[in-house]
């Protein structure tokens, strides 16, 4: 029924919509009104594609001298998380699907069959800069500069300017939703005023249940399960942890500790934004919802991130531990020059052969970068020498073979650090 209706305005607002694009144009030489689609069928990409634009416009990263620039954004039908939803448009103007759809199709053919540029698609250009690059090309060549780094396409997940980590919190609750987020905590035992970390897992199911028509297997790599996180939930509980387990639709804890949140009564999209906010850090196995502790500036355990271009080293509230690479022929893992060299860092899937097998973190692993977060928090964290060399080894290495290999990844600050016990086991891969 949504879709019919949909469609039923979608024709009406056609006219509306080749007005709106004439105005545009027309007004351009002083006012710039962009647009964009924001992915909101994934969390991930919803949550903080759109928070490193909200991070670079609070940093004044999209300006044009002389001229005013007017955003406008709307979301696709289908929307994963509706608090989100809510709490992104108390920041930016958000339009119907239904008239940007069609004034998004409108400029594009007047775009090819009158204009030579595209001033219009928010992240083309953040400053005057980047305009210079593309005043004077054609559609194509956008595209090209896309490929080559010389632009940068609508609403990025790729932080290359690190403005997340420079920029303020950039969405909020009201008081409102504060005191029911609270009052729901209480009533289900989970106290806010004590220490609560989140072990967020990849659900496996949902793009399947969600999205059955697509396959899905190119994700294989990526996952992970509670196995690997259960003595570090143990450990962690021990230490006086609310431990809150996010994607485990099964399992029950025995530790009163240990909670799970995905199968409980409490489950909703307001308490996965309201929960993830209230976490002290957070350990992820890569999947949508690791964004959310992101973009309130809740330290970040990234443990089964796969390819290796997929890490997050932007911020200095991430803590990395990927998969490594096991070769089936050679009989032994690979280090980072031969995984650069043989093309396998932004590999999966189908494109990936049977030759390469992902060997997850460990447990021991896991449960040492916890320990990590828990005594920085407790203001007892030390690194020694040696680990600082070899945190530096990993970082340069990294950055010189991504800035050398990925044409579409711009990487100027690695902020990040790797799981200490995790790169000393892993030492092979900057020698």
């Amino acid at each position: 029924m949504i879709k019919i209706v949909n469609k039923i305005l979608g024709i009406i607002s056609i006219p509306f919509a080749l007005i709106f694009v004439v105005i545009v144009r027309l007004i351009s030489p002083i006012i710039i009104i962009r647009w964009c689609a924001i992915i909101s069928t994934r969390l991930g990409h919803f949550a903080e594609n759109t928070n490193i634009y909200l991070s670079e416009k609070q940093l004044g990263k999209h300006y044009i001298k002389g001229k005013i620039i007017f955003d406008i954004f709307y979301f696709y039908p289908k929307i994963c998380n509706y608090q989100l939803a809510k709490m992104f448009k108390r920041k930016i103007l958000v339009l119907p699907y239904f008239f940007m759809n069609n004034v998004n199709y409108i400029n594009e053919f007047i775009i090819n069959k009158v204009f030579k540029s595209n001033l219009h698609d928010i992240g083309y250009y953040r400053n005057e800069e980047d305009l210079k690059r593309i005043e004077n090309t054609n559609i194509n060549s956008l595209v090209d500069g896309i490929k080559k780094n010389l632009l940068f396409p609508p609403l990025s997940p790729n932080d290359s300017l690190n403005a997340q980590e420079q920029a303020k919190i950039n969405i909020f609750f009201t008081q409102r939703e504060i005191n029911n987020g609270n009052s729901i905590l209480k009533n289900f035992g989970i106290d806010t005023k004590k220490k609560i970390v989140g072990i967020i897992l990849r659900d496996n199911d949902y793009l399947k249940e969600n999205y059955p028509k697509i396959d899905w297997s190119y994700h294989k790599i990526r996952h992970s399960d509670f196995s690997y996180y259960s003595e570090c939930a143990e450990k962690l509980a021990s230490l006086g942890y609310q431990v809150v387990v996010f994607g485990e639709r099964q399992k029950k804890f025995k530790n009163k500790n240990i909670i799970n949140y995905t199968n409980s009564s409490i489950r909703s999209d307001f308490m996965d934004i309201y929960l993830s906010s209230k976490l002290n850090f957070a350990i992820s196995s890569a999947n949508g919802l690791d964004a959310i502790p992101i973009i309130f500036k809740i330290p970040l355990i990234e443990v089964s991130v796969a390819p290796i271009i997929l890490i997050r080293p932007y911020t200095s509230k991430i803590k990395i531990l990927f998969k490594t690479y096991y070769s089936k022929t050679l009989k032994r893992k690979l280090n980072m020059e031969e995984i650069f060299k043989f093309k396998l860092h932004d590999l999966q899937g189908k494109d990936l052969s049977d030759e390469i097998e992902f060997i997850h973190p460990s447990s021991k692993e896991i449960t040492s970068a916890a320990l990590e977060f828990h005594d920085e928090l407790s203001n007892n964290f030390e690194i020694s020498e040696e680990e600082k060399i070899l945190q530096n080894n990993f970082k340069t290495k990294y950055k010189k073979l991504v800035e050398t290999s990925s044409e579409d990844r711009n990487l100027n600050n690695f902020t990040a650090s790797i799981g200490k016990l995790f790169l000393k086991n892993n030492s092979y891969l900057v020698n």
